[in-house]
């Protein structure tokens, strides 16, 4: 099995590129914030002994399957929240990445505030996943 070491140095260290660029490259720490929780929840996965690959295999993307993980942990714990905060932060990544339902640029649409709202987003995986 892999090491959750690992996914846990990736969201460290995508959480803090994410926020060395956010002023200047709004979209991009949107992305960023999006994958450093993906890492989270890959290194909370792999400490409770489970494969999302393989335990959770939708047929479809890994994303489909770590997003049946998510709802599952939700359930767990007994707190929505990490799955709406997980979904707003990969709605806003795709949003960032393919320009989903804008008519500006990414970088234009994510204001500060936005930004500073998926790093909230960001913080709720990580409290909820720590």
């Amino acid at each position: 099995m892999p090491n959750p070491q690992i996914h846990l140095e990736q969201a460290e260290h995508n959480e803090s590129a994410a926020s060395s660029v956010r002023q200047d490259y709004p979209d991009w720490a949107v992305t960023m914030y999006f994958y450093a929780a993906l890492h989270w929840v890959e290194h909370y996965a792999l400490l409770k002994g489970c494969n999302i690959a393989r335990d959770y295999d939708s047929g479809r993307s890994k994303h489909d399957s770590r997003q049946q993980y998510i709802n599952q942990i939700a359930i767990d714990l007994n707190n929505p929240s990490l799955r709406k905060a997980y979904q707003n932060l990969e709605l806003d990544s795709r949003k960032a990445r393919y320009l989903i339902n804008l008519n500006t640029k990414a970088q234009t649409y994510y204001s500060q505030a936005r930004v500073i709202n998926c790093y909230k987003n960001l913080q709720t995986v990580k409290n909820l996943l720590q």
